[in-house]
Parts: C-alpha cells; structure tokens; sequence
C-alpha cells in the first residue's frame, strides 16, 4: 500500500473511532439522566430524535458540498470538533441540574450537527483513493468505527465511576478535540487527485441513477427505523431487565464487539460479490437474531452472544452501503450520493424508528412490545431487498 493510501486509511480510521465513539453515548446517557436527574424519558426520546433527523437532514447539503470543494480535511475536523463541544454540554446537567431539559437539548442539536459529516465524506475519500479496492479499506475503517462505538460506553462509565460526571465527561471532550486536531492537520495534505472529482456546480446526475437511490433509500430507511430505534433504548432496555446501569454499560460494549469483525468481514464480501449481497445477507442475519435476542433476553450469556452476532451484521452499514454506492454512481457523486443513503435513509430512517418507540412509550407501552415492532419493520424490510435494482448502471 503506498504510503499516502496508508495515511489516508489511519486518519480517517482515527475520525472514524472517534465519531462513532459518539453513536452509544447519548443512548447511555438516557440511562444516567433519566435515574439520577430524573429526567422524563419521553423528553430525552424525543431528542434522540432530533439529534438523529438532524443529522440525517444536514448530510445531504454536507455531502453536496463536499462534492463540490476541495475540503475534505477542514470538513471532517469541523464535525469531530461539534461533538466535542456536545459532551462538553452533555456534562453540565450534572452541576447545574436546574437546567437539564436546555442543555440537554443544546447539546443534542450540536450533535446532530456534528454527526452529519464523517460517513458521507470519510466514505467518499476511501472510495475514491482505493478505487476497486475501497470494499475492504472501508470495511477496515469500519472496523475502527465499531471499536469506538463498542469501548466508548465502558470508557465513559468508567471514568464516571472515577472522577463523576461532569469530569468524566469532559475527558472525554477534551480527548476528542486533540484528536480532531490531528485529523486537521495530518489530513490537509490530501486533496482530491483530479480536478473532475471535484464537481462542478451544474453538473447534474443522469435520470437513470435516481431510481436505485430511491428504492435502496427506502428499505435502508425502514431497515434503519429498526436498527437505531432499538439501539437508542437498549441500554434502558437491558436496564430493566438487570436494574444495573454498570451493566448495561458493559452489555452494550460487548454487544458491539461483533460490529468490529463484521465491518471488514462484510467490506470484503461487498467487494467480491457485490453490494445487492452483503446488503441481502446481513439483513436476513439481523432479523433472525434480533428475534432470538427478544426471546433469550433474561439469559445474560446467550442473549450476550446472539446480540454480538446481531452488531457482527447490522453495524455493517458503512462498508456495505457506501461501498455499493462507490460500485454505481459516478466519482463526482460519491459524497452527495453517499449522504442521501447515509443521511436520509440511515440516519432519518433511524430517527423514524426512535420517534416510533418513543410514541409507543409515550402511550404506555412496554420497551419489549416496542422492540416486537421494531422486529416487524425489520421484516418488512428484508422484503423489500428484491426490489432494489441489481444492474450495475
């Protein structure tokens, strides 16, 4: 691998861990919130949708942007530094409870915000420096992805439990702006390699390509719903079945384990057999486990193993969607491409799926009748999969 791919691929690793390092962090704090602030978990629902829809809306303009200046660098830093500057927020409720509800909600703005940039842009880069190899540079940077999202929680409650709240918090914040720092800096040198992969303006994407984005956008926007829906509240979930937050934090580290093996599993799969079926295959292995997770839920061990299997499929979204983008679309559309099926149908879809389980407890229905319908959208999306055109255009 020459020298300037590796760099690519190690800073946009590093952007990668530390901006999924933010995914399970506001879902586990829900858990400290609503026990020890008391905050009403219909009102920390309802911004875990903001934050995603957020995020989702944001990414498309991102995304177009991006495409169309040569800033890749400057714009990855700018996202990692917005969810800095949430923790930051996130910790204050902790010293200044009187004003939970605002800054809760600031916060979770500036997230979203912040969200809405490393996987449309970090996906563009990759596929663009390796070409027909972006399969498994992506599903290695992936890989990076799911290592922070599956430490962080254990991370943040540790240092919790170690210097409290509000500073456990904040070194976490602190860490996270040296970092994208780093990513500025040890980026900057990278720029698109040739001017056409810069877009102009008023170029336009041709007809034939709004047809795949549109089907493959909508099962990914359902498929979504049920995946972030019950992420955002499985740490409450196993919470009430263990009455432990301790363990919940580390349930939800280990769960995601498998997401670590399984971003660089499913980017090779993409690159050898196409992304119609990776796509195909970690759908069906998400419904059968999330299924037998419901059942098994009371055993820790086996419903430990059968989630991790679950992460090992469904947290494969980044290799296995961008890189079958990278396999259709146009290099001057990878970003914006990128974001409409990261953005709108990964992120919007997820926000759809929390909003729907935050209505449902809303109405006094139990977080396992929620999931039971979560599993029903997951099984209507995985009916859908046929749909989605399988021609490479």
């Amino acid at each position: 691998m020459q020298s300037s791919k590796l760099r690519i691929l190690t800073i946009t690793s590093l952007a990668h861990f530390i901006n999924d390092g933010t995914f399970l962090l506001y879902p586990l704090l829900i858990v400290y919130y609503s026990t020890v602030l008391k905050v009403s978990i219909v009102f920390l629902g309802t911004f875990a949708v903001v934050y995603t829809l957020l995020s989702g809306l944001l990414s498309p303009l991102i995304g177009n942007y991006a495409d169309t200046h040569n800033l890749d660098a400057e714009l990855l830093f700018s996202g990692i530094l917005l969810e800095a500057i949430s923790i930051i927020i996130f910790a204050l409720p902790f010293t200044l409870p009187s004003f939970s509800y605002f800054l809760i909600a600031i916060a979770t703005i500036i997230l979203g915000a912040g969200q809405a940039f490393y996987h449309p842009i970090g996906g563009a880069v990759l596929s663009r420096v390796f070409g027909k190899s972006s399969g498994g540079a992506l599903g290695l940077n992936g890989a990076f992805g799911s290592i922070g999202r599956s430490v962080t929680p254990s991370i943040v409650t540790a240092l919790i439990l170690l210097t409290g709240y509000f500073l456990g918090l904040t070194w976490i914040a602190l860490y996270m702006i040296v970092a994208s720092l780093v990513i500025l800096f040890g980026l900057r040198f990278h720029r698109k390699e040739r001017m056409e992969q810069v877009r102009k303006v008023n170029e336009k994407l041709d007809r034939k390509f709004y047809k795949f984005l549109i089907i493959l956008g909508i099962a990914v926007f359902v498929r979504s719903m049920f995946i972030t829906g019950t992420t955002n509240f499985l740490g409450d979930f196993v919470y009430d079945v263990y009455h432990s937050k301790t363990l919940a934090g580390i349930f939800l580290t280990v769960g995601f384990l498998g997401s670590i093996v399984g971003q660089p599993f499913f980017g090779k799969v993409t690159e050898w057999k196409g992304g119609f079926f990776s796509y195909t295959l970690t759908s069906v292995i998400s419904l059968v486990t999330f299924g037998l997770y419901l059942a098994l839920a009371h055993n820790l061990i086996l419903s430990s193993v059968i989630y991790t299997i679950l992460t090992f499929a469904a947290f494969t979204s980044f290799p296995v969607l961008l890189g079958y983008v990278s396999q259709v679309f146009p290099k001057s559309f990878f970003t914006v491409a990128n974001s409409y099926i990261w953005g709108i149908g990964v992120t919007v879809g997820g926000s759809a799926g929390t909003a729907l389980i935050t209505l449902l407890l809303d109405m006094h229905y139990s977080l396992f009748f929620s999931f039971i319908i979560m599993l029903v959208l997951s099984a209507i999306s995985t009916a859908m999969i046929p749909l989605i055109p399988r021609k490479r255009m």
